[in-house]
């Protein structure tokens, strides 16, 4: 006979669990895309946004430009009326802008009020109205494509001598700075990891009895040992690089001899995503049915001798 709790609440909840076991890998990796965009927009895109716009509105050399995208800032279509002196808002009501005299006046207390740096306030000039009209013209992804020649022109320079020399200097002045020498070195090494340019390239994946005997840690055959240390143990000794987490580009090297290594039956890959989410991804073929239970009540193991 068949327990009824099967095909009901407990099949819900193993279709329950199926369902999300589906479903938050998506979520997670599209939110996990949505701010990265967002940062980029708002610490990259964003500025550069605001400094092309600020550039184009505020300058006599800006408005040049403008005047190819079909833009005047002194036409009458941008004149904030409310930032008028008294008299000319007064001749404006009454007479309004065909009359020659208001134009002049208009025209009068710009040409006093220009600087280089132009205020809109002091040109009666409707600041807001310009900036959408700019941006319909030039819209927000024009930062992108500014961010990434940026980028790309940084990357040039930083393949130079002098533009190493530079990106060592800001290094080091990072790694001064008390609470920012805690965070910039880890930071740094988490964008190299995934931006590399070189492939990690190893052998093999071993496991290999370290720190100590009966524990075991993952690692990758880089090549065999040293001449001298072979010859000095009299052993068939290996280079084993052994990865640290989360970050597996940080770790130890160490010369095991090859009578003392398992070889895994996984790919490099396998290996690094088990080491960076510490044990957690573990692959398929790996897996060991049930939970990971440790009893801590229990008496300890006696040790091993050495």
């Amino acid at each position: 006979m068949k327990d009824p709790l099967r095909r009901g609440p407990g099949r819900t909840l193993r279709f329950l669990k199926r369902g999300l076991g589906t479903v938050l890998p998506i979520v997670g990796t599209i939110a996990i895309l949505a701010i990265a965009f967002s940062a980029v927009d708002r610490y990259a895109v964003g500025p550069i946004n605001r400094a092309i716009y600020w550039s184009l509105e505020h300058n006599p050399v800006g408005w040049n430009l403008l005047s190819w995208l079909g833009i005047d800032p002194y036409d009458e279509e941008y004149i904030d009326t409310d930032l008028l002196p008294i008299d000319l808002q007064t001749a404006l009501k009454e007479k309004g802008l065909t009359e020659e005299g208001v134009l002049e006046g208009l025209r009068d207390l710009r040409s006093s009020n220009q600087t280089f740096l132009r205020d809109f306030d002091t040109l009666a000039v409707n600041g807001k109205k310009l900036h959408e009209d700019v941006k319909a013209k030039l819209p927000p992804i024009v930062g992108f494509f500014f961010s990434l020649l940026l980028i790309l022109w940084l990357g040039s320079l930083a393949s130079g001598f002098l533009g190493r020399q530079v990106i060592n200097g800001i290094d080091r002045s990072m790694k001064a700075i008390p609470l920012v020498r805690s965070i910039y070195p880890y930071t740094k090494q988490v964008v190299e990891f995934f931006l590399s340019e070189e492939q990690l390239e190893f052998d093999t994946v071993v496991a290999v009895p370290y720190p100590s005997k009966g524990l075991w840690a993952l690692g990758f055959v880089t090549s065999k040992a040293f001449r001298s240390l072979r010859e000095a143990t009299g052993q068939d000794l290996v280079s084993v690089f052994i990865p640290s987490s989360p970050m597996p580009m940080t770790g130890y090297t160490i010369f095991v001899p090859v009578d003392r290594l398992i070889p895994m039956p996984f790919t490099v890959d396998e290996a690094l995503r088990a080491t960076v989410s510490g044990g957690v991804l573990i692959p398929p073929q790996e897996m060991v049915p049930g939970r990971a239970e440790v009893a801590l009540d229990s008496p300890p193991a006696p040790r091993e001798p050495e």
